[in-house]
């Protein structure tokens, strides 16, 4: 094998293995995240808030999204108007009758740095382990 051939295979390994490295990374810490954000979510009048909080698949391997609220905590307004309404949002934000109770931008914002510090970690360390061979 040429010396550019074995070079274009060990480079095409190594960009799977970083890959890899990266999506169990993120999805790792995904579920750090979830377990947090249901950790400090407010237990509601149904208690579902915290059950909704879930991880999703993104538009490609390397995208995780962290979802809350949805058909769990999704009700009418007032009774017999019509009009569904999330109160997911209404505790993170509140409305004019109640406070905010924020749990997910804060509880974001805090793992924010973690996050991207131990996904790059497993990442170099992915690179390093290749390039010792």
């Amino acid at each position: 094998m040429a010396p550019a051939d074995k070079f274009r295979a060990l480079s095409k390994k190594l960009q799977q293995e970083v890959a890899q490295a990266a999506v169990e990374a993120l999805n790792a810490e995904a579920d750090r995240l979830v377990a947090l954000m249901k950790s400090v979510a407010p237990e509601g009048e149904t208690g579902k808030l915290k059950e909704s909080i879930r991880k999703e698949p993104g538009a490609n391997v390397l995208q995780v999204k962290i979802k809350a609220g949805g058909k769990l905590t999704t009700k009418e307004v007032r009774k017999g108007s019509g009009v569904a309404y999330d109160y997911a949002r209404a505790d993170e934000f509140g409305t004019e009758h109640s406070r905010a109770k924020p749990f997910f931008f804060p509880t974001f914002r805090l793992r924010k740095k973690a996050i991207r510090t131990s996904v790059r970690r497993q990442i170099t360390k992915a690179i390093k382990a290749r390039s010792a061979e």
